[in-house]
């Protein structure tokens, strides 16, 4: 838009000079020489030295062409030099005289001014300077024009007041000279009155000019002020975002700490469980030994059973031979063959049994002794075990205790994080209620920003609108006056005054750029402001679920704990079933292991009649395998051989039982020294961070 305007600020400049010098030259009324003759020489030649100087224009512009082409304008200029020597001697002997008659003069003035303005139109050499002025128009003289337009008129802008009042005071000589000569030239008159007016009108323009630029420069200060303290606030609003990042950050490590400390306390948990399975096995085992010591009582009562009828049958068959041996004497001999043959049956019958009763004993006497055996051994391992047992749970109540403190600990530090999290989010609320309301002020001000910028764009416009006002009035100004004198000292001074214009306005563009990139970067940094809250407040929100979520797998936890408790005895490790069923099949179905099996699993019989189990004497590997197994890992499900046959036994001539237990019981010891290890360095970890 400025560029345009002064595009064409430059060529309504180079038409007024050239319209000045050809309204010059009409107007100039040819004289005879000799009525000039009064005229001093030297006074001639001053005014022409003075023209020629003004007006010699450099190479190539319009005005040079047309006086080295047209030698009858020299003629006119010459003409005119006399005439303004005339009017000169005149005012000084006619300043008397123009003050009585200069409201009839203006009257007569106006009048002939008219006349001669349309006598001028007419006249022959004006249509002459129409017809010079298209030939410089031509492509030949076209260039060396423009040249002389873009030198001459680029800053044809507001004048000077001092240049103003000289071209006054000229004026005033001009007008009391016209005073005298004002039946020769009417028309100066009212050129010097339109001139004034015009004058007063820029020069009220001018202080208006300068009054909106000032107001402007206070403006464009209290706009970079207002900048700086949105910057300052901008500031201070990404700072409180750092220290929300820092909370956050905190929150988040805290929050990490927290899990570790759930996930030791849920392993604590774990370790707890597998104590009370085997607190739960150890109670199986005392079980089991008390239903061998009453199958031993059982025992011990049919032996006394038995012995009680032996001695009854030994009874009668000593009655009975006394009986025999009288009958024996009293009867006939029929009757003793028949008899003899009767107690020979009955005393072979009772032979047998007494055979079968003896063998009998001798099995129960055996049973007895091995039952006897493994009562001791038990015995033995009992007091052992129940040594262990106290030892472990003098061991268990001390790490319960221990336990106990640290979730008392832990509790009480859970509720300072809670309160703490209560106040961090109040003053989170706290602060994002300021930052809503520093948001809320920020766009009040960037809205009154955007108004006062459209104000500054339309004072701009309508700055734009009265320049080109004022050019087309200094273009009437320069059209109508006869200021040739001094045309290139203003021009000058008005292409520096222009160069400063441009120059201020070019600043302030960049402020203006400035501003707008400033509201663009601090919009840009409000999207982010905005953005950081949302995220902070969504990473909240899923803490808070996160909270939530353990919390329920806690009560999940304690209730499965509970279950747990109530269902470990009837369970069996999984592992455990899963080796007896690997070596059933790789044994290709032994009725070894399928033994071991039915033993360890407590099959029902009806579960043993639908597997196909029938009642077998297993070798001697089975028996130690399967005796040796409950004593050593599962506590007393079955029964096992005596020591001193499995220790003269060797290695090589294990069964697969042996070795499946004592690889079990290798295991079952290295797991809980591996427990025991990894619960002592938690505990030295979490004393440690206890201390820090």
């Amino acid at each position: 838009m400025m560029r345009n305007s002064i595009a064409a600020y430059k060529e309504s400049l180079s038409r007024i000079a050239s319209e000045v010098l050809d309204d010059e030259e009409e107007l100039e009324v040819p004289q005879p020489r000799g009525a000039v003759g009064e005229d001093s020489p030297a006074s001639v030649r001053r005014f022409s030295r003075r023209r020629s100087a003004r007006f010699t224009s450099p190479a190539g512009s319009p005005v040079a062409y047309r006086t080295d082409s047209e030698p009858y304008d020299e003629e006119q200029l010459s003409k005119l030099c006399e005439e303004n020597g005339l009017l000169r001697r005149n005012m000084e002997t006619k300043n008397a005289l123009g003050h009585t008659l200069k409201d009839e003069s203006l009257k007569t003035l106006s009048n002939c001014s008219n006349v001669l303005k349309s006598t001028v139109d007419k006249s022959p050499i004006r249509q002459q300077r129409h017809k010079a002025q298209e030939n410089s128009h031509s492509p030949e003289n076209h260039a060396t024009k423009d040249d002389a337009s873009n030198q001459d008129g680029y800053c044809n802008g507001a004048m000077q007041p001092n240049q103003l009042d000289a071209m006054q005071q000229t004026r005033e000589l001009k007008f009391a000279n016209s005073q005298g000569n004002r039946k020769d030239h009417p028309d100066l008159l009212e050129e010097n009155r339109s001139l004034a007016a015009i004058q007063a009108s820029l020069d009220s323009e001018i202080k208006q000019l300068r009054s909106q630029v000032d107001s402007e420069r206070e403006n464009a200060t209290i706009m970079k002020q207002k900048l700086r303290e949105e910057h300052r606030l901008n500031e201070s609003s990404l700072r409180e975002l750092h220290d929300l990042k820092m909370d956050k950050e905190k929150i988040s490590i805290e929050m990490k700490e927290l899990h570790k400390e759930l996930n030791e306390k849920i392993s604590e948990l774990r370790q707890l469980q597998a104590e009370l399975s085997r607190r739960d096995g150890r109670e199986e085992s005392n079980k089991s030994l008390e239903t061998l010591k009453d199958t031993i009582r059982t025992l011990g009562k049919e032996n006394a059973k038995l012995k009680v009828e032996k001695n009854e049958l030994e009874a009668n068959l000593q009655l009975c031979m006394k009986s025999a041996s009288e009958k024996n004497d009293a009867d006939d001999l029929n009757s003793q063959n028949r008899k003899s043959s009767t107690s020979h049956e009955v005393t072979e019958e009772m032979a047998l049994s007494i055979k079968k009763l003896e063998g009998t004993l001798k099995d129960t006497c055996k049973e007895r002794d091995k039952a006897l055996q493994e009562l001791a051994r038990l015995k033995q391992h009992l007091l052992g075990k129940e040594l262990e047992d106290s030892d472990r749970m003098d061991e268990d109540s001390k790490i319960i205790e221990e336990l106990r403190a640290n979730c008392e600990y832990q509790r009480a530090h859970i509720l300072q994080l809670e309160k703490a999290l209560k106040q961090e989010r109040a003053k989170k609320e706290e602060i994002g209620q300021i930052k809503s309301d520093e948001l809320h002020k920020s766009n009040e001000i960037i809205n009154d920003l955007k108004q006062k910028l459209a104000n500054c764009m339309s004072t701009v416009q309508s700055k734009d609108l009265e320049l080109l006002n004022l050019q087309t009035a200094l273009g009437q100004y320069y059209a109508e006056s006869e200021a040739n004198e001094r045309l290139g000292r203003d021009l000058a001074m008005t292409r520096e005054e222009s160069t400063k214009l441009s120059e201020f306005l070019k600043v302030a563009n960049q402020g203006l750029e400035l501003s707008n990139r400033e509201k663009e970067e601090m919009a840009a940094k409000l999207t982010q402001a905005e953005r950081m809250l949302s995220e902070s407040k969504h990473s909240i929100q899923k803490l808070e679920e996160d909270n939530s979520k353990l919390r329920r797998a806690l009560e999940q936890s304690m209730t499965r704990l509970n279950r747990m408790s109530l269902d470990s005895d009837n369970c069996v490790d999984r592992r455990i079933v899963i080796k007896l069923l690997v070596t059933y099949f790789q044994r290709n179905h032994s009725k070894e292991v399928l033994d071991l099996m039915v033993r360890m699993l407590g099959f029902s019989e009806e579960e043993k009649q639908r597997i196909g189990f029938a009642q077998h004497s297993a070798g001697k590997g089975v028996v130690r395998g399967v005796l040796g197994l409950p004593v050593r890992l599962v506590g007393g499900i079955l029964g096992g051989s005596s020591p001193d046959t499995s220790s003269h036994i060797p290695s090589e001539n294990q069964s697969f039982a042996d070795m499946w237990v004592d690889f079990l019981l290798k295991e079952s010891e290295e797991r809980e020294r591996r427990e025991s290890s990894e619960a002592e360095q938690k505990h030295n970890l979490y004393n440690d961070a206890i201390k820090h």
